[in-house]
């Protein structure tokens, strides 16, 4: 389960995490290669975790939203993935990600979670561990989109003792942290 690096892959950000329920996953930084198993985790997804993740129902991603989430620069665009060994192939069970919006001019993050991983701990490690290579980066100031009823993750941000400011736009909650 080792990632093949290039160039600009920054294999420093490579761990294994142990979870609550004493499994062990790879972390590492998403490879362009990924995208069919970001298919498969979106599969393997509700469409609870789906629409809290992306604020609409997705049967499939499409293919140049696919692309923009697997090509990254890893700096103003970066993505941390949990790979598990499943019926002896990898799979993607946790993707936390940060990306630089020109049009907004904000840094847009998210994250999700298989439904069956959830409640051990990753998202809270993927989501501390993204933002602290953004602000690595120089960034400082991350915004997200979530819906009003997504409680997980206001929860999560408090549990992480972020400075948080909540506002409702375009019929979401914005939620911004600060650092």
């Amino acid at each position: 389960m080792s990632a093949v690096c290039h160039e600009a892959y920054p294999a420093e950000y490579e761990s294994r995490l142990t979870l609550k329920n004493g499994k062990e996953v790879f972390i590492r930084p998403i490879l362009q290669t990924d995208e069919y198993l970001l298919v498969d985790l979106l599969n393997k997804l509700s469409a609870d975790s789906i629409y809290l993740r992306f604020l609409r129902p997705l049967n499939s991603l499409p293919e140049e939203l696919l692309f923009q989430l697997t090509h990254i620069n890893y700096k103003s665009n970066f993505a941390l993935v949990a790979v598990i060994q499943e019926d002896g192939n990898d799979s993607i069970i946790a993707v936390a990600r940060y990306g630089y919006d020109p049009e907004e001019k904000i840094t847009d993050f998210a994250i999700v979670v298989r439904d069956d991983w959830q409640h051990y701990g990753l998202g809270k490690f993927l989501l501390s561990t993204i933002l602290t290579i953004g602000r690595k980066h120089g960034i400082f100031h991350f915004v997200s989109f979530v819906d009003s009823t997504n409680h997980i993750m206001k929860q999560l941000l408090r549990d992480l003792g972020y400075k948080v400011k909540y506002s409702y736009r375009k019929g979401s909650t914005q939620v911004e942290v600060l650092f």
